[in-house]
């Protein structure tokens, strides 16, 4: 059994446990046809009888749509059951007959809450048919008991504020179908963004971290005005998910070009003068929250970029999809088997050593953006030296410059102690 099925199963129980509340069989009476029904059947028949019609009943989901009868007839079927062999036929004919009507009012309540929250039947099956019950449980019960409180007034003609309380539910569910089918497409991408920013992504590969986060927001968006679009919400949900890999795996390789080149995670911002070494083509235009050129500022996450479209060029040449959110060496690999397929074609083995010929290429070019990259850190760190040892000659320029100043104070202080002796004298 299902994890939401037993959630549904205890909901149940805490509906059909309600029985401290006042009965609502206290005026039914069981006809003299119900009556007759049972008066010819052996007492195994009779509670064999009353067992089908409360098993119909049940699977007819008169537990949920009329619980209060449901629950009293199955009471009765109970009683039943433990009265075989103890009690008089009489009570036993009458009690099954009882059941019966109460089953029959049941069902006629069953017929309002159909017709009256039509709606909101249908929201709960969308709901089970997304998975609610097991993707969000504790919203999902939330909605279903209120839901349940409301059949419940139909059930005890209590019409009061039930049409407010209606609209309220229908907000709630409608709200609760949406978010579980945005939860059904975009779980993976969010967990998928969650790591990839608890490892350093919004500062190690912002460019391609926050286009998947623009991706993610733009699917959860479209998702709320077309839910119902399945082929939709599915594509959307693989572009979310494609997305998030590729930022995934292009700061897991900024990482190891950090460790790679000896860089530190807060260094992997190098200066804008290094940039001028490698361009990442379409990603040069990013912007990240509405400040242009950020982009110019992440080298290692421009190397990778880079690396990344000359592999897409040869697959995409290929005939490939598109396989950036695979680590790099998986891109080469599946390049690689398709080019010794190719080679089983005809004019297979020129083909063959054209991609060859196009990998090393690639390869020979990210070497040297990567050997280029090492020799700029080198420079920089090389001008931080410059830069530190200026700033001691400035430091020490600056005690001379304040010891000079205190000698010329205390000269001065000097000298206008003499004065003022010389004045004393006079006035002597």
């Amino acid at each position: 059994m299902h994890s939401w099925q037993i959630r549904s199963l205890n909901l149940l129980a805490v509906i059909l446990l309600a029985g401290c509340v006042a009965p609502v069989s206290t005026n039914i009476k069981p006809s003299p046809a119900d009556v007759a029904k049972y008066s010819d059947l052996p007492d195994l028949k009779v509670v064999a009888t009353l067992e089908k019609n409360v098993s119909d009943a049940k699977n007819a989901n008169m537990p949920f749509l009329a619980p209060s009868y449901f629950r009293e007839a199955s009471q009765i079927l109970s009683e039943s059951q433990s009265a075989l062999g103890n009690k008089s036929r009489d009570l036993l004919v009458n009690n099954a007959a009882k059941a019966d009507a109460i089953l029959e009012k049941g069902r006629a309540v069953m017929a309002i809450v159909q017709y009256r929250f039509a709606k909101e039947l249908d929201y709960k099956a969308q709901l089970e048919e997304y998975n609610a019950p097991n993707a969000l449980p504790r919203e999902y019960e939330k909605v279903i008991g209120d839901f349940s409180g409301l059949i419940e007034k139909v059930e005890r003609e209590q019409p009061e504020n039930i049409d407010t309380a209606k609209e309220a539910l229908l907000k709630s569910m409608l709200g609760l179908v949406i978010k579980t089918v945005q939860e059904g497409a975009l779980h993976e991408s969010e967990l998928i963004n969650a790591d990839s920013k608890m490892k350093n992504a919004d500062k190690q590969a912002p460019i391609t971290y926050f286009e998947a986060i623009r991706v993610y927001q733009d699917a959860k968006g479209r998702i709320a005005a077309a839910y119902r679009d399945k082929e939709l919400v599915q594509r959307l949900g693989a572009q979310a998910t494609f997305a998030a890999r590729h930022a995934q795996q292009v700061n897991d390789r900024v990482a190891m070009l950090q460790v790679r080149l000896k860089i530190s995670p807060g260094d992997a911002a190098i200066g804008a003068a290094m940039t001028t070494s490698v361009n990442s083509g379409t990603q040069a235009g990013a912007q990240l929250d509405g400040k242009p050129a950020v982009a110019e500022r992440y080298t290692l996450e421009r190397v990778v970029l880079q690396e990344e479209d000359r592999l897409l060029a040869i697959s995409t040449a290929i005939g490939m999809k598109d396989m950036r959110d695979q680590p790099l060496d998986k891109q080469v690999e599946a390049i690689k088997r398709a080019a010794i397929d190719a080679a089983n074609q005809p004019n297979g083995e020129a083909t063959t050593q054209d991609y060859e010929a196009r990998l090393e290429a690639a390869n020979r070019g990210i070497q040297q953006n990567v050997a280029e990259l090492a020799q700029k850190d080198k420079q920089l760190v090389e001008k931080d030296k410059q830069l530190t040892e200026k700033d001691k000659q400035l430091t020490a320029k600056d005690h001379q410059l304040t010891e000079k100043e205190k000698l010329l104070a205390e000269k001065n202080a000097q000298i206008k102690t003499l004065k003022n002796k010389l004045q004393s004298m006079k006035l002597l």
